[in-house]
């Protein structure tokens, strides 16, 4: 094996088994039957609705609207479950299982054994540097928490996505990754460029050689898409580095927070349904978190290099410490929102795939293969409701759809968990409140 510690490119490795529900197959495929409504006194539900009886046939009218809502609804359910998978719900803490950032002993090797799959289709890499892990360290100020962070970048960017992004084989916004805690407090910026470069390049070349025969667990429920069960590379299987990974880096520092706290803490909150102030205290706390937006300099595949100045002339950027100020000219440095920089990296991918006709293509085919996999969900999911013997309130999705379709009719909302923004749950019940 080389000095990056490369599978040798000629060999096939083991099968690897692609559950059901994770980030690689996270929509539902159609089934022949669905189950009935549960939980229909769910407090989340408007009971106004769920008390009702749909009584009369859907008109064509009503039909397409319910079209609407379960489409809405068969992206609720790969978010919201995939939520739970552990690389989102304990891969973005760094008491848990944050992947460490690769270490190096000198300018070329590299130890660095990871789950290779997990580092594909991501459109950056956010550093957590600094602070430490520990609920009282620096970095955990005012109730702020890695974990809390990742779930507001996960809601922000399905609402970038207006709640329907293209999730299939492991695409999200960012891979998170800690410096271990021996270079916690002596990082540098320079330090870190290098150190991502070297990432990108192992990434890259592990992803275009390893050979991989993907499985999926069990055929008989499965997901979509499923996986081609033959030996193939990974960037073969729809599994490679994006576009802007190698450009742009977000940094997490201990001033990821302001010291002094934007938002007060909530008072100690004690039973389920006083959690929803638990949830508007994160939601205004959450978008205060800043992190640098680091230019590496590895940007000549762009169709021009990235740039900060808009930011820094609309003025979105915050005010950056003396040291920093002294590399911002060298790599292109600024200290942003969260949610700017965000907008910014989903801003720079849609110019890039106006300018480049190939990133444009493998984008269109993303989302034309999503709106496909929904819309064979739907018709079948209406199919087995149209059964004389099941009708709309005997399956559990379109039972939903149509209350959701009477509510907004009545300009009223039916479920409170999930008809927001981003169609996902609020952030308090993620992961409890620590």
């Amino acid at each position: 094996m080389g000095s990056h510690m490369l599978q040798t490119p000629s060999k096939t490795q083991p099968d690897i088994i692609i559950e059901s529900n994770s980030p690689f197959s996270p929509y539902m495929l159609p089934r022949d039957s669905y189950p009935g409504p549960k939980h229909l006194d769910d407090m989340d539900f408007n009971q106004k609705y769920a008390a009702r009886v749909a009584s009369s046939p859907l008109t064509p009218k009503e039909l397409g609207l319910v079209r609407g809502h379960l489409g809405d609804i068969f992206h609720e359910e790969a978010s919201a479950s995939l939520r739970w998978h552990p690389t989102f719900r304990t891969g973005w803490a760094r008491n848990l299982e944050m992947a460490l950032a690769p270490q190096h002993q000198d300018g070329d090797a590299m130890h660095w054994f990871p789950d290779i799959c997990d580092y594909a289709n991501k459109q950056t890499a956010l550093y957590f540097v600094g602070g430490g892990s520990k609920p009282d360290s620096a970095g955990h100020r005012h109730g702020y928490t890695d974990r809390r962070l990742g779930c507001y970048i996960y809601r922000t960017w399905h609402a970038l996505h207006a709640g329907r992004p293209d999730l299939q084989r492991q695409h999200f916004f960012a891979k998170a990754l800690r410096l271990p805690e021996s270079e916690a407090t002596s990082w540098s910026i320079p330090g870190l460029v290098a150190a991502h470069r070297r990432l990108c390049d192992a990434t890259a070349a592990r992803l275009g050689s390893e050979v991989v025969r993907l499985r999926s667990e069990d055929t008989a429920s499965g997901a979509f898409p499923p996986p081609v069960e033959t030996a193939r590379t990974w960037c073969e299987h729809g599994l490679s580095t994006r576009h802007l990974f190698r450009a742009v880096v977000l940094v997490a520092d201990e001033h990821v927070l302001p010291m002094e706290c934007p938002v007060q803490p909530v008072p100690e909150i004690r039973g389920h349904n006083q959690h929803w102030k638990v949830a508007a205290w994160l939601e205004r706390l959450m978008p205060e978190c800043s992190v640098l937006m680091v230019r590496t300099g590895d940007d000549a595949h762009l169709s021009r290099p990235v740039s900060f100045e808009r930011l820094i002339g609309e003025g979105k950027t915050i005010p950056l410490a003396l040291e920093e100020r002294k590399l911002a000219k060298e790599f292109g440095v600024v200290r942003v929102k969260i949610g700017v920089a965000m907008r910014f990296l989903f801003d720079l991918q849609s110019e890039e795939e106006a300018a480049i006709p190939s990133l444009r293509q493998v984008s269109a085919m993303l989302t034309e293969e999503r709106e496909r996999a929904c819309h064979a969900w739907v018709e079948r999911v209406l199919q087995h409701a149209s059964l004389r013997e099941v009708g709309v309130d005997g399956n559990r999705f379109t039972w939903e759809a149509v209350r959701r379709m009477w509510a907004e009719r009545d300009g009223d909302i039916f479920d409170h968990a999930a008809q927001d923004e981003t169609r996902l749950t609020p952030l308090y019940s993620w992961y409890g409140l620590r």
